[in-house]
């Protein structure tokens, strides 16, 4: 008399083995996309902190001395760029500028008698040059704030 004998078998095929890893790619597909577009909006703060702080010490030289441009004695005060704390006139702002605190964007200014306009642009070697919603944000002696691609983006970049 034969008996057969019957085998289980334990452990995963290939083809199970093949879905479980491509699920997990998938997954992390989609992770790492939604982080890094996280990372970009939360870098957004360097320039628009700068931007800010910078506003609130024009305005505090201007009630000095009754102007924004070259004002007599200079009006400096303490900011840091790229790590590094130091004295910061509006001079400094002016040509190519300096930079924000992170150094994700470049800083500058125009600026006239009675008005100026600050710009934080994306450093060229910052890691915010990939950012394409928010490049540049703008804010004036009034307050007004823009950014680029459009006024669109200015709900999502301020």
């Amino acid at each position: 008399m034969q008996t057969t004998q019957q085998t289980t078998q334990t452990g995963f095929t290939l083809i199970e083995l093949l879905v479980a890893v491509a699920i997990v790619a998938l997954l992390a597909a989609i992770a790492v996309t939604n982080y890094s577009q996280y990372v970009e909006r939360t870098r957004r703060a360097d320039a628009t902190t700068a931007l800010t702080r910078i506003a609130g010490q024009l305005e505090r030289c201007y009630t000095q001395y009754g102007r924004y441009d070259n004002p007599t004695p200079v009006c400096t005060f303490g900011f840091v760029s790229n790590g590094v704390v130091g004295n910061v006139s509006h001079a400094d702002l002016t040509g190519t500028g300096i930079k924000s605190e992170d150094g994700d964007y470049d800083l500058t200014i125009a600026v006239a008698a009675q008005s100026y306009v600050l710009t934080a642009t994306a450093s060229a070697a910052g890691s915010q040059t990939n950012d394409k919603n928010c490049k540049t944000f703008t804010l004036n002696h009034l307050g007004k704030r823009d950014s680029t691609p459009g006024p669109e983006a200015d709900t999502n970049c301020w």
